[in-house]
């Protein structure tokens, strides 16, 4: 059986390029608008061409997670410092799309077999603290009680590896953010980030390979061990 290594992966140049280039229009690029047209020439570029699975993946998670932020926002979590488009900066919109494709690019795993009657109610479980708790530190508490049950069942090497770089691409993103003075969250944590961060981020990594992947892989799938069993 192959499987991805229980470590982050060499990124290649086109991948830092690109989430070096989004984290440096993010942070520097001013207006709302420019940042866009900013994120668009650059994602052109590095991803060059997308498959219509690809398409379909980027507008439905920019859509989720622009709702999901939408009601963030109105629960006092976080704020952006200069919405333009209802709660949101016209750019956040897509940010999601591009998060997303750019894990499943640059780790470029093999899809895992699909168990989406087990992943998606574990998903669910998972958004419910982010949809209820605002008080960061249970929302810390709640969400990783929250995430534990998808990693009893998923937690082989490349379930541990999607979880580890998106953690890291959070990080990056998070912290940019916050220091340049594009969003804030309240009480003002050390670093200006709170700390729930960790457990989001890792959840989404986790539910990218197992949600997303099964449906936006179309190559063969090699066998892995699936390791839904603690």
């Amino acid at each position: 059986m192959q499987d991805m290594p229980n470590t982050l992966p060499a990124i290649g140049a086109a991948a830092l390029l690109q989430l070096v280039g989004t984290l440096s229009i993010l942070a520097f690029v001013p207006g709302n608008a420019m940042k866009l047209v900013g994120f668009v020439i650059l994602w052109a570029v590095t991803f060059r061409s997308f498959s219509r699975r690809e398409v379909l993946c980027f507008v439905g998670v920019s859509v989720l997670f622009a709702t999901m932020d939408a009601m963030a926002v109105a629960q006092g979590i976080f704020r952006f410092s200069h919405p333009d488009l209802g709660p949101l900066p016209m750019w956040e919109y897509f940010m999601w799309g591009f998060y997303v494709l750019h894990v499943l690019r640059t780790l470029d795993g093999p899809a895992p077999p699909r168990n989406f009657r087990l992943a998606l109610p574990l998903a669910i479980v998972f958004t419910l603290p982010f949809s209820f708790v605002t008080d960061p530190a249970m929302l810390l508490v709640t969400s990783a009680v929250a995430l534990a049950p998808a990693l009893w069942f998923f937690h082989d090497r490349s379930d541990l590896t999607y979880i580890g770089y998106t953690v890291l691409v959070g990080a990056l993103v998070e912290y940019v953010g916050v220091w340049s003075g594009q969003w804030l969250y309240p009480a003002n944590p050390p670093g200006g980030v709170a700390f729930w961060f960790i457990t989001m981020w890792g959840g989404i990594g986790l539910f990218i390979r197992r949600l997303v992947m099964p449906l936006v892989v179309s190559t063969p799938q090699r066998q892995l061990s699936s390791s839904y069993s603690p």
